[in-house]
């Protein structure tokens, strides 16, 4: 099984080819998926209309920082009757899917703000060499204080082809719509979320966080 050292080592998360080339101030690390937010790329069944007219684009303007909740970028998965104290789980470890970038855009509309959120990754095979493909659950959130603005878990899909021990893969969630802030206290999380469930106190520790950008 590779490590998620040598994930990192192995390379950048491919650029989706795409028309909006994001400012180094909406990246995680200066623009390294820049493409991700292609309109073209959203998640299925979510709107795709081009910027509404009357929508500001202003890179000056707030947007929002990404943080990730420790432990919430890498998802590895394992068979459904496997126990958690299996001596040999290493061994029956289906995949392995880690988070390497999270992007994000903001436009205001009149008294909303609405953001896309753009996520990147890379999904490794286990020790059997399984391939095909791979649901993977992805949470993003939106949290003003201790109030959840919005939280949509995506069941995305990720695929390692015959022949391949790993692949690339890359998601957009442009449905997040929040009412315009009137203060810079609005958090955005990203990572896998293996409950698959929303708590009524959606808020992660903020002393086990991870900045994004």
């Amino acid at each position: 099984m590779t490590e998620r050292g040598s994930i990192a080592r192995g390379g950048r998360v491919a650029l989706l080819v795409g028309v909006l080339a994001l400012a180094a101030c909406n990246s995680t690390t200066g623009n390294q998926v820049e493409g991700v937010l292609d309109p073209r790329a959203a998640a299925p069944g979510q709107d795709t209309q081009p910027t509404a007219a009357d929508e500001v684009v202003d890179l000056r303007a707030y947007c929002p920082k990404t943080v990730m909740r420790a432990g919430t970028e890498t998802y590895n998965a394992y068979p459904d009757t496997m126990k958690s104290d299996d001596p040999d789980k290493a061994r029956k470890l289906r995949f392995r899917a880690t988070i390497i970038e999270v992007v994000r855009e903001c436009n205001y509309a009149g008294p909303m703000l609405n953001m896309k959120v753009g996520v990147a990754g890379r999904i490794v095979s286990g020790p059997g060499g399984e391939t095909g493909d791979f649901r993977l659950p992805v949470r993003v959130a939106v949290t003003q204080g201790d109030t959840v603005l919005y939280s949509q878990l995506h069941d995305i899909t990720a695929t390692i082809p015959p022949g391949r021990p790993n692949n690339n893969f890359s998601f957009v969630d442009s449905a997040v719509s929040i009412p315009k802030p009137d203060k810079e206290n609005i958090i955005i999380y990203v990572g896998f979320d293996e409950l698959r469930v929303d708590l009524p106190n959606a808020v992660p520790p903020k002393d086990n966080l991870r900045p994004i950008n």
